[in-house]
């Protein structure tokens, strides 16, 4: 069971289905022997961890890489208005 589920809940969702999604979600959540929130909670957060660790990792062939690689280590391109910013006096702290 997911680390969700077990710890206590003091945050609330509400979420509006059709008649339809309600009878899906009801059967299967009896069918795993869950109630509907753990049967939402657990598919909501194994959803929302496999999104997030996607993207997470950046995957790319050894080319890209290369590129990528050469791009970080070239210098950037200069811009005036930022040059200008940083040469003036800093804002004196109250």
């Amino acid at each position: 069971m997911s680390n969700t589920v077990a710890k206590h809940r003091s945050r609330r969702i509400d979420v509006r289905v059709t008649d339809t999604q309600d009878a899906l979600i009801r059967e299967a959540a009896a069918m795993a022997g869950e109630n509907v929130t753990t049967f939402l909670l657990v598919a909501a957060e194994q959803r929302a961890s496999e999104l997030l660790e996607s993207r997470r990792h950046l995957v790319m062939s050894t080319r890209a890489f290369q590129q990528f690689a050469a791009a970080l280590d070239s210098p950037g391109a200069s811009v005036p208005q930022l040059r200008e910013l940083f040469a003036e006096s800093p804002i004196p702290e109250a």
